[in-house]
């Protein structure tokens, strides 16, 4: 942990935080990356940093019909206990002779941050999504509040490396799930 990083986690000490994470964004990690976020240690992690108030984890839940199904519930009965999970139905879009999924929860984020920001010191949103760009602003210039972005390094978008951010990738030891 460099420098800056220390003094960014140092800084939520006495904040009362809410982190929202954003499925679509880390899966696509996990499957570049090959490892996963253990979220029990991920929140005993940010408790040691700062006041957690919560962690709301976004996803698109597949048909039961869909192969990846089983896996998604599996997955959501081991970080249940970590998280609040929001659900919203993937999306089967069909384009030539496919379906493509699509599950992007960004919007609901985006709701949920605006709809408890008074209650809160702070957000950290778990994404690289550059799409976020907008809710920073709203977060810090309308509202007068911290925002951190945390996600994989190569996959955080150049515009949220100009903002306040960690790289999950630097906590893999302390947050890593195991095989």
């Amino acid at each position: 942990m460099n420098q800056r990083e220390k003094q960014l986690l140092q800084s939520l000490k006495t904040k009362n935080i809410g982190v929202f994470c954003d499925d679509s964004n880390l899966y696509h990690s996990y499957q570049k990356y090959g490892w996963r976020i253990d979220f029990g240690k991920f929140r005993k992690f940010l408790e040691d940093y700062c006041d957690l108030k919560f962690i709301n984890y976004y996803i698109a839940i597949p048909k039961k019909s869909d192969i990846v199904f089983k896996g998604t519930q599996e997955f959501l009965e081991r970080i249940g206990p970590y998280v609040t999970i929001k659900k919203k139905k993937l999306k089967y879009t069909p384009a030539a002779g496919k379906f493509v999924k699509k599950g992007d929860v960004d919007v609901e984020i985006t709701l949920d941050v605006v709809r408890t920001i008074d209650n809160l010191d702070g957000v950290i949103i778990v994404s690289g999504d550059s799409d976020f760009l907008e809710l920073k602003n709203y977060v810090i210039k309308d509202k007068k509040k911290n925002i951190i972005f945390f996600a994989y390094e190569k996959n955080m978008a150049w515009e949220l490396k100009y903002c306040w951010h960690l790289y999950v990738d630097d906590y893999k030891e302390e947050i890593k799930l195991a095989k």
